[in-house]
C-alpha cells in the first residue's frame, strides 16, 4: 500500500528528526565526557558525531580541544584545520593551532596564525608569542616591522610594545642575540616619550641603565619613578642598589631600610642587600641580625649557605671589636 503524500513528507521530518537528535546525542555526550576530563571517551564521542549524515563542523573544534588534552598534536591540528574552514576567523583556533606549530618549531606557521589571532585579539600573550616565532625563525627584519606597526598603526595599544620588548629580554640570551638586547631599550626609551609617567617603563629603564653602568641616568629615572610611586619597594630597592654600585652607602642605607619597611615579609633580597650595605659602614652588629632573621624566616631561602658563610664572617668580626 503506498503512502499518501502527506504520510511520505511525515516520514521524511522523522529521519531528519532521529538522524539531528544522534548528532546531537554525540555531541552532547563528548561535551560532557571532557567537562569529566574523559578525554579518550569523549574523542570517540566527538567522532561519532561528525560520522552523522547532518554532522556540523563545529565539532571539529571541541574534538581539537580534546586531542590537545591527550597530547595528540597531529590530529589536533588536522581537527582545527578543518573547523577553520568554515570559521576562519575563530580566534581561539587560531591561537591553538599556532601553539602547535610553534611546539613543531615550525616557526613560519605559527607566525602566520598568530598574526592572524593578534588582528582579532591583540592582546599581550599573542603578542609575546608572535615575538618569539620571530626571534626563533631568526626573522628579526620581520619582528622589527611588527614592533614598528604596533607605534604607528592607531588601532593598537602601544602599550603591547613593553610586553615585545620584555620578550626580548627573556628570549634573545637564549639564541645569544646581543642586537635584539639593544632593540628592547630602544623600545623602552620611544615608550618614554609615550607614556612619560608609567611606573613600569620608567623603573625598567632605570634597571637597564643600571646594567650597562650608567649610573646618573640609572638614578635619574629611578628618581622620576619614584615621583610616581613613592612607597613602591622596587624602586626603593633599585635606588639603595645604585647607591651602593656607587659607593655611596649612606644613601643607599636610606633607600634599603625604605624599601625593609615596605615589604620584608616576602622579600628575603632586602634582608642581604642591607646587611651588606651596613657592612661597609662597620654596622656588623645591624648586619648579623638580618642575616640571622634572614635564615629564620626564610628557611627555604637557595642562597642560604653563602648567607651562612657571610653571618659567620661578621660574627669573628664582632669578637675582634
Amino acid at each position: 500500500m503506498e503512502h499518501s503524500p502527506i504520510e511520505n513528507i511525515k516520514k521524511t521530518l522523522k529521519s531528519i528528526r532521529e538522524k539531528m537528535s544522534t548528532f546531537d546525542a554525540y555531541f552532547s555526550k563528548g561535551l560532557e565526557l571532557y567537562e569529566k576530563k574523559e578525554y579518550t571517551l569523549a574523542i570517540k564521542a566527538f567522532k561519532l558525531a561528525l560520522e552523522q549524515s547532518n554532522a556540523q563542523n563545529y565539532a571539529n573544534y571541541n574534538l581539537a580541544l580534546a586531542y590537545q588534552q591527550i597530547n595528540d598534536a597531529d590530529n589536533a591540528k588536522k581537527c582545527y584545520e578543518l573547523f577553520l574552514k568554515e570559521f576562519p576567523n575563530d580566534q581561539s583556533s587560531l591561537y591553538n593551532i599556532a601553539l602547535i606549530h610553534f611546539d613543531y618549531k615550525e616557526y613560519d606557521d605559527a607566525c602566520k596564525y598568530f598574526h592572524e589571532s593578534f588582528e582579532i585579539k591583540p592582546d599581550k600573550l599573542t603578542v609575546k608569542a608572535i615575538t618569539q616565532s620571530y626571534i626563533y625563525a631568526q626573522k628579526t627584519d620581520e619582528l622589527y616591522k611588527f614592533i614598528d606597526k604596533i607605534f604607528s598603526d592607531l588601532k593598537y595599544d602601544k602599550i603591547l610594545a613593553y610586553d615585545i620588548a620584555k620578550e626580548i629580554e627573556e628570549v634573545a640570551p637564549k639564541v645569544k642575540n646581543r642586537a635584539l638586547l639593544d632593540k628592547s631599550f630602544e623600545i623602552y626609551l620611544k615608550l618614554f616619550e609615550i607614556f612619560p609617567h608609567n611606573f613600569a617603563i620608567l623603573i625598567t629603564i632605570s634597571l637597564e641603565y643600571s646594567k650597562k653602568g650608567d649610573w646618573d641616568n640609572a638614578i635619574l629615572y629611578c628618581q622620576k619613578a619614584l615621583v610616581e610611586e613613592p612607597n613602591s619597594f622596587n624602586a626603593n630597592n633599585q635606588m639603595g642598589l645604585i647607591y651602593y654600585c656607587c659607593e655611596d652607602y649612606k644613601r643607599s642605607i636610606t633607600y634599603y631600610e625604605k624599601a625593609f619597611k615596605i615589604n620584608s615579609k616576602t622579600e628575603p633580597k632586602i634582608y642581604s642587600n642591607l646587611a651588606y650595605a651596613y657592612e661597609k659602614t662597620g654596622r656588623y652588629e645591624d648586619a648579623l641580625k638580618l642575616l640571622k632573621d634572614l635564615i629564620i624566616k626564610f628557611p627555604n631561602y637557595p642562597e642560604k649557605d653563602v648567607i651562612k658563610k657571610q653571618a659567620r664572617k661578621y660574627t669573628e668580626k664582632l669578637k675582634k671589636h
